[in-house]
């Protein structure tokens, strides 16, 4: 029998921010008017010489090919998971991205009490925002759970952004409800591989994360000419 998922309201009892595009970067614009850049624009603006390299050795156009088409399965498989968490019929129509879902689904039945699913989600005292999977339970911890998937294993020391987003998201969710979770939860699908990855970090790493996402921020020309 499909396990029937418990929410709760925490995070339809607060106004949420609205996405924009502003100069072809994704902000959010808060309830109180002020405008903040996204958190995963602010991490795309990075330099990555390993994504360089490879998009030189792969060339330009099968690599925009490659990451055009891993995008969209991501997409589709966040849907999934999303309807799934939802109790909702599961409708796609992509065999590759059911498939990977599947592999998922048995770890996201560790997930109960759901606080919010794809909630846009900001920090005044970062003046950053952007959209979480889920804030809710795992294995009855409360956690920011974020779900990914990848054309190859990852390992921990090649997701830093990864936890500079989760981390951030639980500071906003901690600003805006007043409830803090207590750890990290990334879930990762491997493409072509029956392996679900899963990483977790306790709260007490969020000063560590927090301090390089300013960094990356003081870096960013799009931040510096807002201030």
């Amino acid at each position: 029998m499909r396990k029937k998922f418990v929410h709760l309201s925490d995070c339809d009892d607060i106004e949420m921010s609205k996405r924009e595009v502003i100069d072809g970067r994704r902000v959010y614009v808060t309830p109180k008017g002020n405008t903040y850049p996204s958190i995963t624009s602010i991490l795309g603006s990075q330099p990555k010489p390993g994504i360089e390299e490879w998009k030189e050795k792969v060339g330009q156009d099968e690599a925009r090919k490659i990451m055009t088409e891993a995008a969209g399965l991501g997409t589709k498989v966040h849907d999934l998971c999303e309807q799934y968490l939802y109790n909702e019929n599961l409708i796609c129509d992509d065999a590759d991205a059911f498939s990977i879902f599947n592999r998922l689904r048995f770890m996201l039945g560790n997930i109960n009490n759901i606080y919010c699913l794809e909630a846009p989600l900001y920090s005044d005292m970062l003046r950053v925002a952007g959209t979480v999977d889920c804030v809710a339970e795992y294995n009855g911890v409360l956690s920011v759970i974020d779900f990914k998937t990848s054309r190859k294993p990852k390992r921990d020391d090649w997701i830093q952004d990864y936890y500079i987003q989760a981390f951030f998201y639980a500071a906003a969710f901690y600003e805006m409800t007043g409830a803090l979770p207590e750890q990290i939860v990334i879930l990762i699908a491997v493409r072509n591989s029956f392996e679900v990855q899963v990483f977790r970090k306790p709260i007490s790493e969020i000063d560590t994360y927090v301090d390089k996402l300013l960094k990356i921020m003081k870096l960013d020309p799009y931040i510096c000419q807002q201030h």
